[in-house]
């Protein structure tokens, strides 16, 4: 463990987050969970969290890209259909 019961990774993302936020801007959240029980994660824990954090972020960007992608075409199929209607 490392001094004062924090993990390597946990300090590590306190300096990361100080340097943010020193000014009164808003705290960062390991992982962007709120959570009470992060503290007491372990080192190992808080690794495969990472792991699965960065899972996560990009299935969301993914996920992102797909649904701008369908909104895009939804508008050029709705601009036809007004179009095609005499609705321009």
């Amino acid at each position: 463990m490392f001094r004062h019961g924090k993990s390597r990774v946990a300090a590590r993302a306190a300096q990361e987050g100080a340097g943010i936020g020193h000014n009164g801007g808003p705290s960062i959240e390991p992982f962007g969970l709120h959570a009470a029980w992060l503290r007491f994660a372990t080192e190992i824990e808080l690794r495969a969290l990472a792991k699965i954090h960065l899972r996560i972020e990009r299935r969301r960007l993914g996920i992102s890209y797909l649904v701008t992608e369908r909104r895009l075409i939804m508008n050029r199929c709705i601009r036809r259909m007004r179009r095609a209607g005499g609705k321009n």
